[in-house]
């Protein structure tokens, strides 16, 4: 199972509308293939195991090992536990019945009614925190926030003049496009777009596809047409705007702009992250901007915080990490524990979780 959570962890940021799950098939008390869920609908963690066995009678009396429970319903693929049962699988153990009310359940019972062993239980942490992700954005609408910091040790994003371009080392900023890989879209703020002209891809080696999509605050739809997030063709970018006139990149296939109402002075947090939600994506990573950042954590919409920081110093006047908070350290915050602390050079990567 710990082996099936890894192969879960392998899918994250990019299975949406599905869950990332890991599946390991065991024969003889030999490994025998190992799946996880596929980019975008595609084959489900179980079916991708058992396609890795050519010679298919090898199945039978087999056991299965998977982060959750197999489909039994049809979506955009056939149910999983049909193939589980035609293939004569003898048991499968289960980390976690689905939330889902479209199985829940309903596969353990016709596994069962077949004689086929199940074996359910909880086989750690990480995995059903993989698993609460997909049942928050499924049941309760809610997606899963990432807030990525890259500030001074001093907690500074930017010096006065808001220059900020690579405050952290090489390696931290490759750990960032893992980010980026990892997370179904982005969440950006008109600023941090106009004064950077970000790319906001993934640029490592390999996974240059599994750049996310972009959500973009926009009031009033002012970001020009020539910056660098409107010239990448091969993701969907996804404007919101309250007013504004229309514009000419509006005929363009990636790119659709959404309506959103205000709440006082700004655009509605809250519409934001249900609209998102509803076109199937569960997991956000929010990059730049101390008053997005000051916004979401304020609303308390932030789910996991990773904070690198450099040893450098701006000191006063610079721009910091988060607004309006009063936030330079996140262990002063009563929302988050600290889960983990890495060090990248001369860098310090810290990671929090919401309780």
């Amino acid at each position: 199972m710990q082996l099936a959570e890894r192969m879960a962890h392998r899918a994250i940021g990019s299975t949406h509308p599905n869950p990332p799950v890991g599946a390991i098939i065991v024969k003889d008390k030999t490994i025998i293939a190992r799946g996880w869920t596929q980019k975008n609908g595609s084959l489900h963690a179980e079916v991708h195991a058992i396609n890795q066995v050519r010679n298919k009678k090898q199945l039978e009396g087999a056991s299965i090992y998977t982060t959750l429970e197999p489909c039994s319903h049809i979506g955009k693929n056939p149910p999983c536990v049909d193939k589980i049962i035609k293939y004569k699988f003898l048991k499968v153990f289960i980390s976690e019945i689905d939330k889902n009310a479209l199985v829940k359940g309903k596969s353990i019972k016709k596994l069962r009614k077949r004689k086929i062993k199940v074996i359910v239980r909880n086989f750690g942490k990480e995995t059903r925190y993989i698993n609460k992700v997909f049942f928050d954005s499924l049941n309760n609408n809610r997606p899963h926030i990432t807030l990525k910091i890259a500030s001074t040790a001093d907690g500074k994003i930017a010096t006065k003049s808001k220059k900020s371009k690579w405050i952290t080392n090489s390696v931290s900023r490759q750990h960032g496009h893992m980010l980026r890989a990892q997370n179904d879209c982005m969440l950006i703020g008109r600023g941090t777009i106009v004064e950077d002209n970000p790319s906001l891809d993934c640029r490592l080696r390999g996974l240059e596809s599994f750049s996310p999509d972009l959500f973009i605050l926009d009031s009033t739809m002012s970001i020009p047409n020539h910056y660098k997030i409107f010239s990448n063709h091969s993701r969907n970018v996804f404007v919101f705007y309250s007013d504004g006139k229309k514009r000419s990149n509006l005929n363009k296939k990636n790119i659709k702009y959404i309506k959103i109402s205000k709440k006082g002075s700004e655009l509605s947090l809250g519409e934001i992250l249900n609209k998102i939600t509803n076109l199937g994506y569960m997991r956000i990573l929010v990059e730049g901007g101390s008053h997005l950042s000051g916004s979401l954590l304020k609303n308390n919409y932030v789910n996991e915080i990773q904070w690198f920081r450099a040893s450098k110093i701006i000191g006063k006047g610079g721009v910091d990490a988060v607004s309006d908070m009063g936030v330079s350290n996140m262990k002063s915050t009563k929302n988050f524990v600290l889960l983990e602390s890495k060090n990248y050079g001369n860098d310090i990567l810290t990671i929090y979780r919401k309780k």
